[in-house]
């Protein structure tokens, strides 16, 4: 085994650590997104996401047991968000992002999202993700999907494919709202869904776009695309050769989220071939990899920090934290499931024994 990973089997010792610094002192199952730069404390309602990461990454390292009454309390507390229409998102987080999404409705002249409608989805989604991971099954169920051929090609036809990481989320989201509704037609509908995307898929390249997005554009709308298929059991595409040869002449490395993605695509795209195309090269990007992730890790601290040297301060729009020099919950959650992702890729999973969550 490489010397240099030997930083990954101590996580499960630091990252608690750190999770324990950012408990709430006063309400049970509240968690603080960063360790000092939070501009909102828990005296304010607010904090779904940082609950929901929380309970990822106690599901990722395995340590459900030993936090047992914590992550009650954390699934209580994301509870507390449900509205009656089956949705979860936090008020303060939608009050906070409202100057940007009229700002960004403005210079793109499209004013769907001013309403908060897709970050709510993207909320209850990661909500209803969580808790599933605990068995736990929210009171009420989220029915503001298309429900019928004729609506989702609509829904899928007005999706900007030129921005694929966009347009890939809510096809992500719509394949899992499907997945956990209860009608009857429902896996007719995601066969359609998946009809559909497939003929987006870029022979010259194997992505899913229109236009001519940026290579960190198809790959992160790609990722998304493979989050969908993977929470409907249905993760079967063509030309995987083709996209691994993509990702494995691409950087992203800038901060989490894209560092999460491109492993994760490769990992799947890596599955398909049966581990039979360009294996050793996807190995050695596996490794280096580990070797970025590190730049983001606090040992002292036990956790990551989204961006290199500095916190994630934006959340859903939303100005949350200052972006000083230390670790987020949001960072944590990312690099470790990259971690789980990595694991397998390298076949050392048994040793470090995580667990990768269905998003």
């Amino acid at each position: 085994m490489e010397k240099n990973i030997e930083w990954i089997f101590k996580l499960k010792e630091q990252v608690p650590l750190f999770l324990q610094k950012l408990k709430g002192k006063k309400c049970p199952g509240f968690y603080h997104y960063t360790l000092t730069g939070d501009y909102f404390s828990e005296n304010i309602k607010w904090g779904l996401g940082n609950s929901v990461f929380f309970l990822k990454i106690i599901y990722t390292l395995g340590l459900e047991r030993e936090f047992k009454q914590e992550t009650k309390e954390a699934i209580n507390f994301i509870l507390s968000f449900q509205k009656k229409d089956g949705s979860f998102y936090d008020i303060l987080v939608m009050l906070s992002s409202l100057p940007l999404r009229v700002l960004n409705a403005i210079k793109s002249v499209d004013f769907k999202n001013i309403f908060n409608k897709e970050n709510k989805r993207a909320e209850t989604r990661q909500s209803f993700s969580a808790l599933s991971l605990y068995g736990i099954k929210p009171r009420y169920e989220y029915d503001k999907i298309p429900n019928n051929e004729n609506k989702i090609e609509k829904f899928l036809e007005k999706l900007n494919w030129e921005v694929p990481w966009g347009a890939g989320s809510h096809v992500s989201h719509l394949l899992f709202f499907l997945q956990y509704n209860s009608l009857s037609n429902k896996n007719k509908l995601i066969d359609f869904i998946i009809k559909w995307i497939n003929n987006l898929q870029e022979e010259k390249d194997g992505f899913w776009y229109r236009g001519n997005p940026t290579m960190q554009q198809k790959i992160n709308g790609a990722m998304k695309i493979i989050t969908g298929l993977k929470v409907v059991n249905r993760i079967n595409f063509i030309f995987p050769e083709k996209i691994i040869d993509g990702v494995l002449k691409a950087k992203n490395d800038k901060q989490a989220c894209d560092n999460f993605n491109i492993i994760y695509v490769l990992k799947y795209c890596n599955e398909l071939t049966g581990g039979n195309y360009r294996f050793n090269e996807i190995r050695d990007f596996s490794y280096k990899r580990l070797n970025i992730y590190k730049q983001y890790y606090f040992p002292e601290i036990g956790g990551f920090s989204f961006n290199r040297n500095r916190s994630n301060n934006c959340y859903y729009g939303a100005n949350i934290a200052e972006g000083k020099n230390e670790p987020d919950i949001h960072g944590t959650i990312m690099f470790l499931w990259g971690i789980s992702i990595i694991a397998q890729i390298l076949e050392i999973n048994e040793i470090l024994q995580y667990k990768e969550h269905i998003t």
